[in-house]
């Protein structure tokens, strides 16, 4: 499969995630990093933007900036204010405004979620799009490439020492550490037995 070019940012930032810098020597092919990111993909369609009031001169409130966030959490966003951002999008996902019609911002942080309009755009703003989880496909990659190792050895020839077998243990904690920070997630339980 051929690397999309929506993807490679993403493609580019997780080889400075896991260690694998692009080359001759890289142990993943593009090809395949994307092929671990899209299996932590998560397609979203006509999800709502949150708008970002500018207030200016007189009070006059107009909508320029929309962020990305989780769905479920969209109402507590706009009461509270506070939010939980939605980045690592793949380049080239549509806005749509309310009518349905695409909409073109004047400038796009797919890495962060947030649009930017030069002119005033009136809520709703919705994404068709996909996002990835870069630390738990970096995870996922870096376990791969650890089993990949398991057959490394040691070897000592004299007072030399050649410590090979390291490498696959040093791939796990790094792994681990990225499976700290993958993305969550929730469902809500309803129980039947409860009136």
């Amino acid at each position: 499969m051929a690397v999309r070019a929506t993807m490679q940012d993403l493609i580019d930032r997780m080889r400075l995630l896991i260690g694998d810098p692009a080359g001759n020597d890289a142990y993943y092919t593009d090809e395949q990093l994307q092929e671990r990111l899209d299996q932590r993909r998560t397609e979203y369609r006509y999800l709502s933007l949150i708008p970002l009031e500018t207030i200016g001169q007189g009070g006059v409130v107009t909508y320029l900036e929309y962020r990305a966030a989780r769905p479920d959490l969209f109402q507590s966003v706009l009461r509270t204010g506070w939010a939980s951002w939605l980045g690592d999008w793949e380049e080239g996902g549509t806005l749509f405004g309310a009518d349905y019609g695409a909409l073109s911002p004047s400038s796009s942080d797919w890495r962060r979620g947030a649009w930017t309009f030069s002119a005033h755009q009136p809520p709703p703003v919705t994404i068709v799009g996909r996002r990835y989880d870069l630390p738990g496909a970096g995870a996922d990659a870096l376990e791969a490439w650890a089993a990949g190792l398991k057959t490394e050895y040691d070897v000592k020839s004299g007072d030399q020492t050649l410590a090979r077998g390291m490498q696959a243990g040093r791939l796990l904690e790094l792994a681990a550490a990225l499976r700290a920070r993958q993305m969550v997630d929730t469902v809500r339980a309803i129980r039947s037995d409860a009136c």
